[in-house]
């Protein structure tokens, strides 16, 4: 397979690309404003103080900055001292503008930082809690709270009071639902959903119309509406102190139920429709006490980076990873202890990797740790599930993930995910062996985000992964889906080898309810064929593929 090794460089080559242009826009950006603001002289650089910039000479070269735009009749509050941007240089900040009272006003909305932390200074979003930290990644003013609290991430992104999308509703599974408040607190009950649909082509023509082991985005030139998708939530908030009740539920009608359903639920009830199908993908209870919230019910797994609900991911298409090293779902009681502001600890049990109900008398453990750094820019996570997976209660599955993510600037975002899994006699039963071959797998996955505008944002993801026995990746079988793949109940191998995957993808969000995700993805695989002498690609004839695929998704 040595016509497969120069592939490896090549997605190396991507990674360092996409940085180096990344920054180089970056400074082109602040170039082309210093000498637009030189040409003009003075009325070039009252033009951009008009707009928002802040102009200062900087010995013997122009420097332009923008600052954050106040909403009208809004006031600033200045900070204590200049803070450097990423380069280094200290960032004038914009003269304080006159605060207009409410009776000048007439709305009871605009008003002091001081009064508005009065009249809500409850729970972890409010007034008294806007920090540096709680802003951190929303450009171009991550290092300062906003002077104007129901404003939030509205002054730091330069927009009007009510159009910001990502920062007023922080702790919902989604922002921008038309149910939640435009304020820094949040309500009570908050009821949302959205709907996600799309289309995948490949290069190929495959027979039976699936794209090989890409999920969810499964079919091949076919129709899909992926998730319709409704929830109910409250959130728990004690401020550290106190008692709260919450929970969320959560029902999903789409092609995608297929991926996520949970053994003893979702599959009794779809059994006449091959790929759509009715879901509840969640319904828990959260009891919260002082720093403590227990999860008791059916809920996401915190192990991973990619997730299930379409508007938490960047990408139409998911990981390997994800698909096939992963759990979805559990059901269970899971405990969590926020330790301060950048640790907390969670612990727990379930019935296993994706079961309403459990297939033996064991239970499994679920935990993991979750640190951050002070300002909020770097964090860390690792999370790990054990447990007997087989009928019999016998055999034990160990499964862990790191991920690690880190703002390199305000537009800028890297991650980096491990995963590694591991079933005690999870393989096939070789000739002349008293047992099954243990199965193991492992991956590695990185992202870049890059934000142009509040608009549109660019993305890549480049991923390796090792299914090292053949007894990961493959189908959910007929008639739900692709057929091919480990079939280990009749001592089938699948493909003992390794996947890898690029892709590029691009968004575009004209306003809060609304995303656009076209991506063009690479696949290829390295290794043996199958048991029955099959590739992964185009109806087991190739071994690559290469896929466009868009998505819309709209949220309400």
């Amino acid at each position: 397979m040595k016509q497969w090794q120069w592939r490896l460089p090549v997605v190396a080559a991507l990674m360092g690309a996409l940085i180096c242009c990344a920054y180089g826009a970056e400074a082109f950006g602040k170039g082309a404003a210093t000498r637009w603001a030189a040409s003009q002289g003075n009325e070039g650089t009252n033009a951009a103080q008009e707009v928002g910039y802040t102009v200062v000479t900087d010995n013997s070269r122009w420097a332009l900055y923008q600052q954050p735009r106040l909403a009208p009749k809004s006031p600033f509050i200045e900070e204590e001292t200049p803070m450097p941007d990423d380069e280094g240089v200290v960032i004038v900040q914009p003269q304080p503008r006159a605060v207009e009272s409410e009776s000048a006003t007439g709305d009871p909305a605009y008003q002091p930082r001081e009064t508005y932390a009065r009249e809500y200074s409850g729970g972890g979003n409010s007034c008294t809690s806007c920090t540096p930290r709680s802003n951190a990644g929303c450009y171009p003013c991550r290092r300062r709270c906003d002077a104007y609290c129901p404003l939030d991430c509205g002054q730091c992104r330069g927009l009007a009071y009510g159009d910001c999308c990502d920062c007023l509703a922080r702790r919902g599974i989604f922002t921008g639902s038309i149910f939640q408040r435009t304020t820094c607190c949040d309500p009570w009950l908050t009821i949302g959903g959205w709907i996600d649909q799309g289309i995948t082509s490949s290069n190929h023509v495959p027979a039976d119309r699936f794209n090989g082991p890409v999920t969810f985005n499964d079919r091949d030139r076919e129709y899909q509406m992926n998730q319709l998708w409704v929830y109910a939530e409250r959130v728990t908030d004690t401020g550290g102190c106190g008692f709260d009740v919450g929970g969320r539920v959560d029902f999903m009608y789409g092609t995608d139920w297929r991926f996520t359903r949970s053994n003893g639920l979702e599959d009794n009830w779809n059994e006449s429709s091959r790929f759509y199908g009715a879901a509840f993908p969640q319904a828990y209870l959260d009891v919260a006490w002082n720093d403590w919230t227990v999860r008791m019910g059916h809920f996401y797994t915190m192990i991973g980076y990619e997730v299930v609900p379409a508007p938490q991911n960047f990408f139409y298409s998911h990981a390997y990873t994800m698909q096939y090293g992963e759990p979805f779902t559990h059901t269970g009681l899971l405990a969590t202890n926020h330790i301060n502001d950048g640790l907390s600890v969670s612990v727990g049990f379930d019935r296993g990797w994706d079961n309403w109900q459990d297939n033996n008398d064991k239970l499994e453990i679920l935990g993991g740790v979750s640190a951050s750094s002070y300002d909020g820019l770097t964090s860390l996570t690792f999370a790990l599930t054990s447990g007997a997976y087989d009928d019999e209660g016998r055999l034990n599955r160990v499964m862990y993930s790191i991920v690690l993510q880190h703002q390199i600037n305000c537009r800028l975002k890297w991650v980096l995910q491990h995963d590694r899994g591991f079933d005690n006699n999870g393989g096939i039963l070789r000739q002349g062996a008293a047992s099954r071959d243990n199965a193991e797998w492992y991956g590695i996955n990185q992202y870049l985000f890059y934000d142009l505008n509040e608009r549109w944002s660019l993305g890549l993801r480049t991923e390796w992964f090792r299914d090292d026995d053949g007894a990961r990746v493959g189908g959910i079988g007929d008639p739900n889906g692709w057929p091919l793949g480990p079939d280990l109940a009749n001592n089938q191998i699948g493909w003992a080898g390794n996947f890898y995957e690029v892709t590029f993808g691009l968004n575009w969000k004209p306003n809060c309810h609304l995303a656009v995700r076209p991506e063009f993805r690479w696949d290829w695989y390295t290794g043996p064929t199958d048991a029955q002498g099959q590739l992964p690609f185009n109806y087991g004839e190739n071994s690559y593929q290469f896929t466009f695929g868009t998505d819309v998704y709209i949220t309400f």
